[in-house]
């Protein structure tokens, strides 16, 4: 690999992973100032007990995302199912020959 080239790679990876950072800050703040909401609203409707924390929001994110993945995941196995049973179906159905059987096996 080219010294430029190289050195080009290496500022990528380095600005994706300071992009991948500041979101991830982003993403930290948004879900702390959900949970105070969600807390405030709790408490104005004189709805308290256990607060929401950023943690339980995590959780259910990432719950969320599973489930998409795995629906998505789904969604593939059952096209590839039907592609593969569409190609089944058009397939010229070919007539298997049968070998007469030996003299002697055929009972007489």
């Amino acid at each position: 690999m080219t010294q430029p080239t190289e050195q080009l790679q290496n500022r990528r990876a380095h600005l994706l992973r300071e992009a991948e950072r500041r979101m991830l800050v982003q993403l930290h703040g948004l879900m702390r100032s959900t949970a105070d909401e969600i807390n405030a609203e709790l408490e104005k409707e004189e709805l308290c007990g256990e607060t929401v924390t950023v943690e339980q929001l995590r959780e259910v994110i990432q719950s969320h995302l599973f489930e998409r993945v795995h629906k998505g995941d789904l969604q593939l196995a059952r096209s590839l199912l039907e592609h593969y049973q569409q190609s089944l179906d058009s397939a010229p159905v070919q007539d298997e020959e049968v070998a007469p059987l030996p003299r002697d096996a055929q009972g007489s």
